[in-house]
């Protein structure tokens, strides 16, 4: 079994490997088509350790081909039968493949959460139940400060992605794909609409691999 962690561009010298180890502490490989080339590592079987530290071993290797070049990261569980396939892949999406690295090149993904603040204490009370006028003032409200929040930041970014809350109390989570220069000045819009908006606290994370940019390609 082929464990698949990233695509990039194959350069005209030989591609160093980070020194880090795959899942399992399995040595890291890859497997080439024409002008691209995967990172991956070998696997008798599915490995077979906790999710989370399995998780992390991916993201490690991600990241630290990432600190070299330009990379597509691979979904978590990112799996082929053998490097055969792994090299039909590579032929069969070459241009879309290439096209996406050219898309996250010198760019990096920043993730920001916003959430009510009495939502993220554990110890606050559930709120009481509304009117239908104060619900919808609380929603239009509500509105106003998601476009004050997301706006100035997504003038920062080269494109943005919106995903809906997935805890009580969330009022915004957005991906952000920002030119690694531009990274500083964006956590920096953060902390300032920060101090505008105490009506929500945000948390601002990354920079990471751009997986939220390259769903549709890798996924």
């Amino acid at each position: 079994m082929i464990w698949v962690y990233a695509v990039c561009k194959r350069p005209g010298l030989p591609l160093p490997l980070p020194r880090v180890r795959g899942l399992a502490q399995a040595p890291l490989g890859m497997t080439a088509d024409g002008p691209l080339v995967a990172v991956l590592s070998r696997h008798a079987q599915a490995p077979d350790e906790p999710a989370l530290d399995a998780l992390w071993a991916h993201e490690r290797v991600v990241e630290s081909l990432m600190a070299e070049r330009a990379v597509l990261p691979m979904r978590f569980g990112t799996t082929l039968p053998s490097a055969d396939d792994v090299r039909q892949v590579l032929a069969g999406r070459r241009d879309v493949l290439l096209e996406a690295l050219d898309r996250v090149r010198g760019r990096v993904e920043l993730a920001l959460r916003a959430m009510q603040p009495a939502a993220c204490a554990a110890s606050a009370p559930p709120p009481a139940a509304a009117s239908g006028s104060e619900y919808l003032r609380a929603r239009l409200a509500g509105s106003r400060t998601l476009a004050a929040l997301h706006e100035p930041l997504a003038a920062l970014a080269v494109a943005a992605r919106c995903r809906p809350g997935r805890a009580p109390g969330e009022l915004l989570r957005t991906a952000y794909l920002v030119d690694e220069p531009a990274v500083a000045h964006f956590r920096s819009v953060v902390e300032r609409l920060q101090r505008e908006h105490p009506e929500a606290a945000l948390l601002c994370t990354g920079p990471w691999p751009a997986y939220s940019f390259v769903e549709a390609v890798t996924g």
